[in-house]
């Protein structure tokens, strides 16, 4: 809580002495990080887990656990579209407590279930939350008054690498210490966002007030819009193995490694902690013109990170594989919000975010499902390797559009 507060010091802007500007918008919007890092990780610690509870708790095949992966983001993707035609700034804080309670619920219901229809119904809820949440929270940061939005969105970044890179340790903790026990993995987090609930009303402040748009010349700018047909590709490029780790990385590490489930949760802290470290970086030195650059170099690092995760052998090749994909996690997402916020007016950005979090929830209605069906007949290895074609695809788009710089 320390480090957040005096990294929200040190992005204040304005006059005034030190202390008053941070009690007046620095402590709100390390309140707001706080939210995002508690909501982040047992978001995360929920999607991690679901796939192994569903087939080694409950005993469903690979392929239904897809379906309710991808059930899960279908639900999100129209919780983003609904955000797109209905949301209003002053209705923010509000739309992410309602998140922050769902997911609460869905911990309860996945937990407490232990059955098929339960197992579905808390993939309805998680989805739900994370396609109410995510749009609003990086809204919110982007719009922090008195806060520079290129910086405030970069400590944003960092508070959820933080939370993903912590949060499957301290999971990996409570696994060894209750014997690998899935439910009361998942029922640690609990706390979180409840306690996350109730900060965002106390001290978190709704962004600056800007007059709504129009409905229909929001969807004029959609096309218009070079920075977020751009963002847009470079998150598709990375979510399809994204989605593909955090859906059935603990499945393959366990199947295709032999890995344990705490070995497993402790890889999923080597990805994020790698995520973590490149985006220290980005905060350091910003990406300026070189956006385009990293966004190439980060779809080279995915397609070397999926070769080595389905080629590897050993439990060391699979952190080697998880750190190298780790390094692109770090680099599309704080890079891909950059471009949306420079290229879209203030009173479009919080419906330009909930498009861009429905482009990447779209992809993720396809991929478990079909994840899942190809795990049942070929196994996770194979399973790891497809991945690469699309992504390959994605990657030779990437390399032929010129990507805007000013990033």
């Amino acid at each position: 809580m320390l480090g957040i507060r005096k990294l929200s010091e040190k992005y204040l802007v304005g006059s005034g002495p030190a202390k008053k500007r941070f009690r007046a918008m620095g402590l709100p919007f390390a309140a707001l990080l706080v939210v995002t890092a508690f909501f982040r990780s047992t978001q995360n610690a929920v999607q991690t887990t679901f796939g192994p509870f569903g087939h080694i708790l409950l005993k469903l095949s690979p392929s239904i656990v897809g379906f309710g992966i991808t059930l899960a983001a279908g639900v999100a993707a129209l919780a983003n579209f609904w955000l797109v035609k209905r949301l209003r700034s002053a209705r923010l804080r509000l739309l992410a407590f309602v998140g922050l309670v769902g997911i609460s619920i869905a911990i309860c219901v996945v937990v407490l279930g232990g059955s098929l229809p339960t197992y579905l119904i808390s993939a309805v809820i998680l989805g739900a939350s994370g396609g109410l949440v995510m749009p609003v929270l990086a809204t919110l940061a982007g719009q922090v008054p008195g806060v520079a939005r290129d910086r405030a969105l970069s400590a944003y970044t960092v508070a959820l690498s933080a939370s993903l890179a912590l949060g499957p340790f301290l999971e990996s903790l409570v696994l060894r210490a209750s014997q690998g026990s899935l439910r009361v993995a998942i029922l640690s987090f609990l706390p979180l966002p409840l306690a996350g609930a109730a900060l965002l009303l106390l001290v978190v402040q709704n962004g600056t007030a800007q007059a709504e748009p129009q409905d229909a010349s929001f969807s004029a700018h959609i096309g218009e819009n070079p920075h977020l047909r751009q963002a847009i590709l470079a998150l598709l490029l990375y979510q399809i193995p994204f989605v593909a780790v955090t859906s059935f990385g603990a499945l393959i590490a366990h199947f295709a490694y032999g890995a344990s489930a705490s070995f497993a949760q402790l890889s999923f802290s080597i990805f994020f902690a790698f995520s973590l470290g490149t985006r220290l970086l980005l905060v350091w030195r910003p990406p300026g013109n070189r956006g385009g650059l990293l966004l190439r170099l980060a779809a080279i690092a995915t397609l070397s990170g999926i070769v080595m995760l389905g080629f590897g052998h050993g439990l060391v090749l699979l952190v080697v594989a998880m750190a190298v994909l780790g390094i692109p996690h770090g680099l599309v997402y704080p890079v891909s919000l950059s471009l949306v916020a420079r290229g879209t007016s203030s009173p479009d950005l919080p419906k330009a975010n909930a498009v861009l979090f429905a482009a990447t929830s779209s992809v993720s209605l396809v991929i478990p499902l079909v994840l899942g069906v190809v795990a049942t007949y070929l196994g996770y290895r194979d399973m790891s390797l497809l991945i690469f074609i699309p992504v390959a695809v994605l990657a030779v788009l990437l390399f032929r559009i010129d990507v805007p710089t000013a990033c």
